[in-house]
């Protein structure tokens, strides 16, 4: 399968670090962009992912990019099968949020460290889909985008759209790592775009804006342009792969 990938990551215009971390393939991105085509392999892997640290919580930035490093890491060594790659990913995702949880302990923190994690893994000819919490993996078609993936959260206040927003899960923070992975075989078709993104962006621009966006021909930068003008108070992620 071939991928035009457009990615970028950047603080936003209001928080004074960036604890959101991006991946393409293995390259590690914070506060910076790319754009790359590459060639999905039959034989390894390929992954596009997003990672956001989680606010309020001590050392958001370490947690994200640790989490992607050790994904980085099984993907690398191949300690990642074929056949068993649900039960080896979540197992890694496991134990990253053990680690983290225990590196929080080892440094006191009152509010221990955590990530969000969402994107797409193209696994020896295979799809999959990958979510814990609230950032988001979406697809555009026809005009038409939708949600893949579901936010993890609730609201304080039941039934009050402006009350604090908590998750319910994620990887760190205590939690233990749930992750959902979902067999996206045959779900995505030529001219298909996948948005990969952090809430630095859903939590500023709506569904209705993005999909008009990208009717347009958006780019990364373009959405976060957007996601500045309606205030940018959080850090911003943007991953567009098209597919060809």
């Amino acid at each position: 399968m071939k991928v035009d990938i457009d990615a970028l990551c950047h603080k936003g215009l209001v928080r004074d670090n960036n604890e959101d971390a991006l991946s393409v393939g293995g390259f590690i991105l914070r506060d910076s962009a790319t754009k790359i085509a590459v060639d999905t392999p039959e034989e390894g892997s390929f992954y596009l992912l997003v990672s956001d640290g989680m606010g309020g919580h001590e050392d958001g930035e370490e947690a994200s990019a640790f989490t992607l490093s050790e994904i980085k890491k099984l993907f690398s060594d191949k300690k990642i099968g074929v056949e068993t790659f649900e039960d080896d990913l979540r197992n890694c995702t496991h134990a990253i949020s053990l680690e983290l949880n225990r590196m929080a302990a080892e440094k006191g923190q009152q509010l221990p460290m955590g990530c969000t994690l969402t994107g797409v893994v193209w696994h020896y000819g295979r799809l999959w889909l990958v979510n814990a919490g609230d950032s988001r993996t979406y697809r555009y078609r026809n005009g038409m985008l939708r949600q893949l993936t579901i936010d993890e959260t609730e609201r304080g206040i039941t039934g009050n759209p402006d009350a604090e927003k908590f998750l319910l899960n994620c990887i760190g923070a205590g939690q233990q790592g749930r992750l959902t992975i979902i067999d996206m075989e045959g779900k995505l078709l030529e001219d298909d775009v996948v948005l990969i993104c952090s809430d630095g962006l859903t939590d500023m621009v709506t569904d209705e804006q993005l999909e008009e966006a990208l009717a347009e021909g958006a780019t990364a930068a373009d959405l976060y342009r957007m996601a500045c003008e309606d205030g940018g108070v959080d850090n911003v992620s943007v991953i567009l792969a098209r597919i060809k």
